[in-house]
């Protein structure tokens, strides 16, 4: 029997009138919500990946949490590179020792949510885990002997897409080691790609879902990112038992 998770990730809400792509994020979010709720009604848990918001200004993330009012639930919200963490804060809860990050059990399982965010950076949209939040994955992934997930908003592995693989974790070596050192990664899962790609890296198997809104173009080899597409968006249905993580990605035909 398998217990069913949702996983959107790269929101990227705007306020009123600002679209992406010719898209408005806001509605394309509110349609894949009612149509994980009308196709995946048993869902235990949605997990909110990241780049929550497009800009981090508090008046998004307050439509952020407008949109979230009527869908059936449990929500988890992590951090993107374009989140801010202050605005975050003041429409949602103060964060934990600073960070938006933590373990939750469903079943034998347990899913790691990291906080990816690297704010102060010169380069912030890449991510990175201080030694704060190392030493916090470190010492969860050592609690226990159960299988784990691990959720990342930035991606550790370079994918072939040139310009966002000089924006993913900049020490994602390190951090890739320390899950594969566990011995108890199941699977990493991340946005920040806005396309589905699957890899493994360090020996443990990691898969990037796409956006509910627009997604990169699929042109590999180049430093340049191009401007978004306005392809189908979707989100992705993790499905644990305790043994075999099985991820799906679900297109929403908007």
């Amino acid at each position: 029997m398998f217990t069913k998770i949702l996983l959107m990730s790269d929101i990227h809400i705007t306020e009123p009138g600002v679209e992406i792509a010719g898209l408005n994020p806001s509605d394309r979010f509110r349609r894949s919500l009612e149509h994980a709720a009308k196709h995946h009604a048993d869902a235990t848990h949605l997990f909110l990946m990241g780049d929550l918001t497009d800009t981090g200004h508090v008046k998004e993330y307050q439509i952020l949490k407008e949109n979230l009012k009527c869908q059936p639930f449990p929500v988890t919200l992590m951090l993107g590179n374009h989140d801010e963490r202050s605005a975050f804060s003041q429409v949602f809860s103060n964060l934990p020792m600073g960070f938006q990050h933590g373990a939750k059990k469903f079943g034998e399982t347990t899913i790691l949510y990291l906080d990816t965010l690297n704010q102060n950076n010169l380069n912030s949209d890449s991510g990175l885990l201080c030694n704060e939040r190392l030493e916090w994955l470190d010492s969860n992934l050592s609690a226990g002997n159960g299988p784990v997930i691990i959720l990342s908003h930035h991606h550790m592995l370079n994918t072939g897409f040139d310009a966002l693989d000089d924006i993913n974790l900049l020490n994602g070596n390190l951090v890739a080691e320390i899950i594969a050192g566990s011995r108890r990664c199941q699977m990493v899962i991340n946005g920040h790609l806005h396309r589905i790609v699957l890899s493994t890296f360090k020996g443990t198997p990691h898969a990037a879902i796409k956006s509910p809104c627009h997604q990169m173009p699929m042109i590999l080899g180049s430093k340049d990112i191009f401007p978004s597409t306005a392809e189908p968006g979707g989100y992705g249905v993790l499905l644990l038992d305790g043994q075999t993580p099985i991820l799906h990605h679900v297109d929403v035909n908007f």
